[in-house]
């Protein structure tokens, strides 16, 4: 990852583009991700048929490589440490969703309660 964070502000010094608005690099992460799912419209692919047509693996791959790049860019703008933001959502994700109410795919009622109750303090 550290590779790939100097990789990009590099890119974007080049380009003068360091001072890109958060607002802009939050809507290019949306469109990008946007197109990775458009892949996705009509075929529910899983990994092994994914892997099975290298032009759609090459496509899929290739969006979400300009997700990650604009998600870095805009860590970067914000000065915010990646490994950092990632560790704590995944430390607050394993309180919401503990490993002993969710298996999978599977939904548990326990875990309908968990996603319930979370929704209701928004």
């Amino acid at each position: 990852m550290k590779d790939s964070k100097e990789e990009v502000r590099k890119f974007m010094e080049k380009r003068g583009w360091s001072d890109q608005p958060p607002a802009d690099l939050a809507k290019s992460i949306v469109i990008e991700a946007a197109e990775l799912l458009e892949h996705f419209q009509w075929e529910n692919f899983f990994e092994e048929e994914v892997a099975k047509d290298p032009r759609i693996k090459k496509e899929i791959i290739k969006e979400l490589a300009d997700v990650f790049v604009y998600a870095i860019a805009m860590a970067l703008v914000l000065k915010v440490d990646i490994s950092e933001i990632v560790h704590d959502k995944l430390v607050a994700a394993a309180k919401k969703y503990p490993s002993s109410v969710i298996n999978g795919r599977k939904v548990s009622k326990k875990y309908k309660e968990i996603k319930n109750k979370y929704r209701s303090r928004k």
